[in-house]
């Protein structure tokens, strides 16, 4: 749900940036003019009238990433988000783990953890503040 200065994070693993952008930017159906969702906020079970897609980022790595900062450090506000994700998670992260897709302004409910696809896998990890 909307939230100002929260920040959602998402862990997981996926192909490359290109096949995330795929799994996470909204469509537009060019015949009728419609947004469709993506597959990420179907997974996830994300209302768009809920989401600014102006403050989605995200991010893949070609190699798997063993920390929180390796995967997430230059992203917006890492050095206030980067510590409290910590403190949630660890520093360590599981293996295969390449790629993250972070929402400002939101706070998920954590309604769905986990997703297991046959291209890609994200877990949800929490939501903080970012201010």
């Amino acid at each position: 749900m909307e939230k100002q200065n929260f920040v959602s994070l998402w862990i997981g693993y996926i192909k490359n940036s290109s096949s995330l952008n795929d799994y996470v930017n909204l469509k537009c159906n060019e015949d009728e003019g419609d947004i469709l969702l993506s597959q990420f906020l179907i997974d996830f079970d994300i209302d768009i009238d809920d989401l600014d897609e102006d403050f989605v980022e995200k991010v893949a790595h070609e190699n798997s990433c063993n920390n929180l900062t390796t995967l997430i450090g230059g992203c917006s506000y890492d050095s206030v988000i980067l510590p409290r994700f910590e403190n949630m998670v660890g520093t360590t992260i599981p293996e295969q783990i390449n790629a993250a897709v972070l929402l400002y302004n939101f706070e998920y409910d954590g309604r769905e953890k986990e997703i297991n696809a046959k291209n890609y896998s994200f877990k949800f990890i929490g939501a903080i503040s970012y201010v």
